[in-house]
């Protein structure tokens, strides 16, 4: 099995993975609990972690920009989340879904290629274990994964000032407009798999968004985590925490392009060793 084919089997679509060191600055920052046999470690700049900087940490570091400096590049302030069982990605390349119904009875629907990203890191963490080692979880009466080796979760700033956005009226009257058709419930709520239908989803594209807000992370329990598909995720509409943002590399899909090196700090030496060939 090819490493394209254990992809398409995973489902995860396309990444382009960068050199990284598994070890780092953060390591040494940020207090390390002991990992369950179901834990998805973060991926930070060149390295592994097994939990998220608090983000008083990252601004002591120096890559966080402030929420000011995100708002005028056109980024949420707020950190989503891309789980995969790829480790070392550096640049997210979308891709199409087929959401056909009983596969191998219906043709193939895909719609426009999308990266898909959540604010709940819990909810990204099971789309990170898939292909791991099934067992049964007697307390939620349910089957779970263990992850991968290679299983990681990405912390990331992403543009959103222009989303289609499946609560705004004015954005449900043109694509309503553009389909020549009344809106159905799934649509008017934010249905994740009618969004990524064909028709739907190039009519979004066409109109100029950059990609679409959808209900998927609301879970019934109260939460309103948002989840977000992207058309555009390798012309730098997303960028790691631990990368700097820089005007000059605002179209670069690199999503640690102008890390800030840390030999000013006093915490150690090069997180960043082995990505020189990706910035």
């Amino acid at each position: 099995m090819t490493h394209l084919d254990r992809k398409q089997r995973l489902g995860i679509g396309h990444v382009r993975r960068g050199k990284m060191n598994p070890f780092g600055v953060f390591a040494k920052l940020i207090n390390r609990g002991t990992r369950g046999k179901d834990v998805v470690p973060y991926q930070g700049a060149g390295e592994v972690l097994d939990a998220m900087p608090t983000k008083e940490q990252l601004e002591e570091f120096g890559n966080l920009p402030s929420e000011k400096e995100l708002v005028e590049k056109g980024f949420d302030t707020s950190t989503f989340y891309h789980g995969s069982p790829e480790k070392n990605i550096r640049e997210f390349v979308p891709q199409s879904s087929d959401r056909s119904v009983f596969g191998g009875y219906r043709e193939a629907r895909k719609g426009e290629p999308t990266t898909f990203f959540s604010e709940s890191p819990g909810y990204v963490e099971e789309l990170a274990k898939k292909g791991g080692k099934e067992y049964p979880d007697f307390n939620l009466r349910m089957m779970r994964r263990l992850p991968l080796e290679s299983s990681r979760i990405y912390p990331v700033k992403i543009k959103v000032d222009n989303l289609y956005n499946y609560k705004n009226e004015e954005h449900r009257n043109i694509l309503e407009k553009k389909l020549g058709n009344k809106l159905p419930y799934e649509l008017m709520s934010g249905d994740a798999f009618s969004l990524q239908q064909p028709e739907i989803s190039k009519a979004i594209k066409d109109l100029g968004f950059r990609g679409y807000f959808t209900n998927e992370a609301d879970i019934g329990i109260g939460t309103q985590n948002r989840s977000v598909g992207l058309f555009y995720p390798e012309k730098g509409d997303v960028r790691s925490v631990f990368a700097q943002f820089d005007p000059k590399k605002a179209d670069e899909g690199n999503i640690y392009a102008s890390i800030i090196p840390p030999v000013t700090t006093a915490v150690g030496v090069g997180a960043l060793a082995g990505l020189e060939e990706s910035t």
